[in-house]
This record gives C-alpha cells, structure tokens and sequence, in this order.
C-alpha cells in the first residue's frame, strides 16, 4: 500500500501540469475540467492499486486515463443533463478583511468581473480554452496553440480580438 502511494504522488508531481493542459484543451466547458481532473487522478490511484508493476511511462499512462475520463464524462447522457442543466458559476463566499473592504469598489470590480466573465462565456469553446490555457494556466501562445492544435496566429488573432473587444465594452483598466 506504501508503495502505491509513493508511487502515485511521484507520478503525480511530474504529470500534473501537462495532464491539467491537456484535460483543458480537450473538454467540452472549461468549467468541467477541475472534476475531470479529479476523476483522472482518483482513475490513475486506483489503476496504481490494481497493478503489479510500475508503468513504462508515466506521462502516457495518466493521459491515456484522462482520455478515458473525458469519454466517460462527456457521454451522452452527460451531454443531456449539462445542456439542459442550471449551473451556478458565481460563488458566494466571497470575503474581505473588515478594515481594507470598500464596498462600492468591491461591487464595482465583481460586476465588471461578472460581465467579462459572462461575455467570455458566450464565446465559442476554442476562445475560451485559449483564455483559461493563457491566463489561468500561464501557457504561453506556442504552447497553447500547439495544445488546441491549431496555429500561433490563429490563437493570437483570437486572444487579442476578444482582448479588444472588451477593453472596448468595459474600457482600459
């Protein structure tokens, strides 16, 4: 049981931010890939338990069961109940320190936040990965172009486009 475990968070720490990418180039929504993240490491911890020896190769090991998972998870009864389904993507824990908390700017940024957001949203799925692979998971444009598949100036003109677009709805800050 040691060993699994040993072997698991080894295999975690050196496929982590590859898989991460990789789960959020390929999904359907941007907002399922952290479960699909989930689901592909408890998938790998349970597949390190069932086997007798190591895998030959870690990388290809985890990304075969993050294909497996991204089936899974996509299937069509999921695609139903996601496409007819409410989500809530605002969060409502949101909290400040009493002394630095100044409501009107707070209310100002989370709505302004709220609206990039929401335009962001109703984007196609590929403008929207390339904003999550860029901002949130730091790829640079080679990167993310090469994880989407498709060109730099592709991915440039999508990003600076949508980039424009806001700072010309909700202005330069």
């Amino acid at each position: 049981m040691g060993d699994s475990k040993r072997l698991f968070e080894e295999i975690y720490n050196s496929t982590k931010e590859n898989t991460y990418r990789y789960i959020a180039a390929k999904c359907y929504n941007i907002d399922d890939v952290d479960d699909i993240y989930q689901n592909t490491y408890i998938s790998v911890y349970n597949a390190l338990e069932k086997r007798d020896s190591p895998p030959e190769n870690n990388e290809a090991f985890v990304i075969l069961i993050a294909k497996r998972e991204l089936f899974k998870y996509y299937g069509l009864v999921k695609r139903i109940t996601s496409h007819f389904g409410s989500r809530s993507g605002i969060d409502d824990d949101y909290k400040e320190d009493a002394d630095t908390f100044d409501l009107e700017d707070s209310v100002v940024s989370k709505a302004l936040l709220e609206e990039i957001s929401a335009l962001l949203k109703s984007k196609d799925i590929t403008t929207q990965k390339i904003f999550f692979l860029y901002y949130y998971e730091g790829c640079t444009l080679g990167e993310t172009a090469s994880l989407l598949e498709m060109s730099e100036s592709s991915v440039k003109r999508r990003l600076y486009g949508t980039l424009s677009q806001i700072r010309r709805l909700y202005g330069k800050e």
